[in-house]
This record gives C-alpha cells, structure tokens and sequence, in this order.
C-alpha cells in the first residue's frame, strides 16, 4: 500500500478489523447492539471486526493515533481534527430526525436583560466540554465573528458535560448564557434543541441569542492505513446496514442514528475550516 503522509501507524493485523467506540450508555443492550454491527459489517466486508469500547473519545482518538483501532464513530470536532492532521476519512454520516447537520446555539433564559451576542459582557457561562461543536467550539467562533473576545466575555466558565445540564444552569440562574445545538427548518426557525424534548415538543424558558454552522452529525470514519478498497467496501455496508430492521434498532440505540447515510463533503469541508480556524484561535480542544 502506498505511504500516505500524516498516516497512522500501521495496523498489525489487515485480516481483523477493529470498530472503536465511546458509548454513552454502558449496559448488555449496549454490548449487544456493538456485536450485531460489527457482525453485520464483518459479514458485508468479508474481514473480522472486533469491537473496541472506550471510555471517552478522548481515548478513541489515542486508539486512532496508536493503530489500535482501524475505524469508529466519532463526533464532529474531533472528527475534524483527526481529518485535518491526515489520520481518517469519514466514509458515512448519520442521519436524525430526517436531517445529516444541526446548527450551535447561545441562549440565555427567557427573561434575561442580554439581548445580543454582542451584549454579553463577563457573564457567566455554560459549556459542555471542550470538544462539543454546539457545545463550546462553534459557539466561541461565533462570538469571535461577532466582534466580542471569546477569551474576555466570561467572568465564570463551567463545563458540565451534557447540554441538558447546560440548559438547568441557565434557567435555575446559576449561568447568564449556555451553549447548545438546535435544529433549524427550511426557513431557519428551530425545530428541536437541546431546551426541548427530542420531537420539538416541550421547550424550557429560554431565549436563543443566535444560531451559528450548519454542524454535521457524527460520523463514521476510517484510519488512513486501511486500503482504499476496504475503506469502500466498510462505507458501503454501514450505509446498506439501515436496510435491516433490527440493525437500524442497534444503530439507533449506539448512536442515536435513524439511517447513516453518505458524507455530504460540502459541510465537512465547513467543519475542517472552523475547527482548523478554531486551532488557530487558541480555542482548546482537549480529548
């Protein structure tokens, strides 16, 4: 196989194939959806796949970077990053609710005196973590293209792990501003987010400062040192997987996926300019 710069290390055995992945639910459901997906794709792609539960994607990436693990399902950010240093190539993305991408957020609660972006000053504010797209990443780019100092804006920064935390914050008034992802119709109104229950329904006090992206969803993406033609043939049937009823229950239950459907490379190519753009901001990304 020709050498491809910026490449992993090589994986020790072509014949097996390992599929990382950081559950965020653990339990024999879980267990059980991970070994029918890997057993489907092990069947359609005539190699061995094996799954590799991580603790965090933190850890999936190391698993990428040390040849441990030759593909898995990674979240936008740090999808973008292992893309942009050369180490994976998403090959299929997942779809929700009928859509493949979803927009950031920064809201406050619905009676709060911030009216603007541009009117946020030493609040404070509610992150997830540090490698959420909606979360934290997209929301800083956006104070940054609005011409306030995402460095200067917070007088108190907490990051909390989950938006649903985020959202509690904002509204028991222990945070002025939150961050989340939110879902935009046609017309650019939103649908659903991370203040409503999954169908739109239900929405918490709050009031949306601004939306920013479109984000892509996670993702599925392949190490570099597979071959191309293994690359093609795992795409192919991890689209072609949505076709079985009882796989689209366990890649619903793993990923919260209701298809997983083909790169739409025009919102990746945005994703690796923001987070790139992100990097060189300072913006910490950390695993």
């Amino acid at each position: 196989m020709e050498e491809r710069p910026g490449s992993n290390p090589p994986l020790p055995d072509t014949t097996r194939l390992v599929f990382g992945f950081a559950p965020s639910i653990e339990g024999d459901r879980t267990r059980q959806a991970l070994v029918d997906v890997c057993r489907a794709l092990s069947d359609s792609v005539g190699l061995d796949v094996a799954p590799m539960r991580v603790a965090s994607y933190g850890a999936l990436e190391r698993a990428i970077l040390e040849g441990r693990a030759s593909f898995g399902w990674f979240p936008p950010v740090v999808l973008a990053r292992l893309e942009l240093s050369g180490r994976v190539v998403p090959i299929a993305q997942c779809v929700r609710g009928g859509t493949a991408q979803y927009h950031a957020c920064l809201f406050v609660a619905e009676d709060s005196p911030i009216t603007s972006v541009e009117s946020i000053d030493q609040a404070r504010v509610a992150w997830v973590d540090r490698t959420s797209a909606a979360g934290y990443v997209f929301p800083r780019l956006m104070l940054a293209a609005r011409g306030v100092d995402p460095h200067k804006a917070f007088r108190q920064e907490s990051f909390l792990q989950n938006h649903a935390e985020v959202v509690r914050m904002v509204i028991e008034g222990q945070a002025e501003v939150g961050a989340t992802f939110v879902t935009l119709r046609p017309d650019g109104s939103i649908l659903r987010g991370g203040f409503t229950e999954p169908d739109g329904s239900n929405p918490k006090p709050v009031r949306v400062l601004d939306t920013f992206g479109p984000i892509p969803n996670d993702a599925m993406a392949v190490s570099t040192t597979l071959s191309p033609e293994i690359a093609n043939a795992l795409e192919r049937a991890a689209i072609h997987a949505t076709s079985s009823k009882a796989l689209r229950g366990a890649l619903r239950h793993l990923f919260g996926a209701d298809s997983l459907a083909p790169v739409a490379e025009d919102t990746y190519s945005l994703l690796r300019t923001m987070v790139s753009r992100a990097l060189k901001a300072g913006i910490v990304l950390d695993g």
